[in-house]
């Protein structure tokens, strides 16, 4: 995915609670960070802002499940990348809830500057 003029991409490495709130852009479709809770995972890196947009998160999938009496063990995990263009919220929300509390979320970030959009004809969706 082409990076736009005067858009810079960065990633961070969070564990939960992340410390944001998301919220999906109606009309493009875009997620973007809402807020940054003072105290919060996100504030304690720095790197993220509110009006960055979420291009990519980390998910984790088990491969395998067994069966010990009843009780249902997941295992073999594994963590797979999922661009967020064109999913619903409610699929990027699990992909990062799927962590468990001690594996960290690998979020990608998209930060533009309005002017320059602006001059390019381009937009954030916000």
């Amino acid at each position: 995915m082409r990076v736009p003029i005067g858009c810079a991409r960065y990633s961070v490495s969070l564990r939960k609670p992340l410390g944001i709130v998301l919220e999906q852009d109606n009309k493009s479709g875009n997620i973007f960070v809402a807020e940054v809770k003072p105290d919060g995972s996100a504030a304690r890196d720095g790197k993220i802002s509110v009006g960055d947009q979420l291009i990519a998160t980390s998910g984790v999938i088990y491969t395998t499940e067994s069966d010990y009496g009843g009780a249902t063990v997941k295992g073999g995990q594994q963590v797979v990348r999922l661009r967020v263009q064109g999913e619903t919220f409610k699929t990027v929300s699990a992909a990062i809830g799927s962590h468990p509390g001690h594996m960290p979320v690998q979020l990608e970030f998209q930060r533009c500057d309005p002017a320059a959009l602006a001059a390019e004809g381009g937009t954030t969706g916000k």
